[in-house]
């Protein structure tokens, strides 16, 4: 699927143009009288995300970097983003830690599949799922929803953290077992 694209095309620079609009978002984020504007900032950097891999698919210039560029980029915003959460809004620091502790794992065991196999795994069904709920879980939290529904959508944050690290680390373990190839 990859082909000898730029490193720097189209879908990558948007990868990386996530990177400062989840920085301002945060920045305004920290100062609570402008969340309208971070919203904004954030609702950009997440349409990024959206917009990388749908216009690589329809430039065919999805790239080995930009496979691996994408969930580098995810996960240092969402670190970023999370701790102003936790410092300025009350998320509670076991789930910023948990979110940070399955990222970092998912990150290290990529490494490790990627260089004993050559195979990338890609953000599945549960990852998503995952990064939706943290999502919604953080958009209640910053807008003071009712205590209930910001519960509720903690504790679904945290079974989708759950389920989606052990189906991430089936994905390493088939892949470094030989039972799944998508090469690089």
């Amino acid at each position: 699927m990859s082909v000898g694209a730029s490193r720097w095309n189209v879908p990558n620079v948007l990868t990386l143009a996530r990177l400062p609009l989840a920085a301002v978002g945060a920045y305004f984020l920290w100062h609570k009288e402008f969340i309208g504007v971070a919203v904004g900032f954030l609702v950009a950097a997440a349409l990024t995300d959206i917009l990388d891999g749908l216009v690589a698919r329809a430039l065919g210039q999805i790239t080995d970097f930009g496979k691996k560029l994408d969930p580098v980029v995810d996960k240092v915003a969402i670190a970023g983003v999370g701790l102003i959460l936790v410092l300025k809004y009350g998320v509670p620091w076991w789930i910023f830690a948990a979110v940070v502790a399955r990222d970092v794992a998912i990150i290290i065991s990529a490494w490790l599949v990627i260089s004993r196999k050559r195979v990338v795994i890609l953000a599945n069904f549960w990852g998503k799922a995952a990064a939706l709920l943290m999502v919604c879980y953080c958009v209640a939290a910053v807008l003071s929803a009712p205590w209930w529904l910001t519960t509720l959508l903690l504790w679904l944050v945290v079974a989708a953290i759950i389920i989606s690290s052990a189906s991430y680390g089936y994905d390493f373990y088939r892949a470094l077992s030989g039972k799944r190839a998508t090469p690089i």
